[in-house]
């Protein structure tokens, strides 16, 4: 099944509410095209998704936050798995889109090519409800599950390579993409992130 298309059918059963936080790479730019919105988080460094939607779902425990991640860019911080389970949180949808391979680094093969599975990572870093999906069916399916249900749930679902042709350019760089969803976090919360830096004026 194609990554697009896995990302495709998840979009409509958000809500304008629900936080993203997307890795770097085609995933991002995908995800973009598909739901344009100032609660994604596009991150654009490696390993960090994962980390860094924790952080986000134990800040805002009534938001669902939906981590969309790649096997190449969890393996560089399974760390983050032990993390998650630990907190026991329960708003927390993690996707693992799993290409086996590195795209964005010209499709090197990753280890979940060989032997590494990372649904049976996951539980055994202590996250039960961790499974695998091979349809974009079934994908929808446990989506729609993890949304519905509390809890940590985490999908790997395992993709083709490749991405869609004439994707919109990300017109957005990592420090606009995290000052704009600082904002939305500010004004649909009713808190105070960035303070300006002169006060006086």
């Amino acid at each position: 099944m194609k990554r697009f298309d896995c990302l495709k059918s998840l979009a409509p059963l958000l809500d304008d509410k629900t936080i993203v936080v997307t890795n770097v790479g085609p995933i991002c730019r995908e995800w973009n095209a598909l739901r344009p919105s100032d609660a994604n988080l596009l991150q654009v460094n490696l390993g960090l998704c994962a980390a860094v939607g924790l952080g986000v779902a134990v800040s805002l425990p009534h938001r669902q936050v939906v981590m969309l991640d790649g096997d190449g860019n969890l393996l560089l911080n399974l760390a983050s798995l032990a993390d998650l389970a630990n907190q026991n949180l329960g708003n927390v949808l993690h996707i693992v889109l799993d290409n086996e391979s590195y795209e964005g680094g010209g499709g090197l093969k990753s280890a979940t090519a060989g032997k590494a599975d990372l649904a049976a990572i996951a539980r055994g870093a202590g996250i039960v409800n961790a499974s695998v999906v091979t349809t974009v069916e079934s994908f929808a399916a446990a989506a729609r599950r993890g949304l519905n249900r509390s809890g940590h749930h985490f999908i790997v679902a395992k993709v083709e390579q490749g991405s869609v042709a004439k994707l919109p350019t990300l017109t957005i760089d990592g420090k606009e993409g995290k000052y704009r969803f600082a904002r939305h976090i500010e004004a649909s919360e009713g808190v105070e992130i960035l303070r300006p830096r002169y006060t006086h004026i």
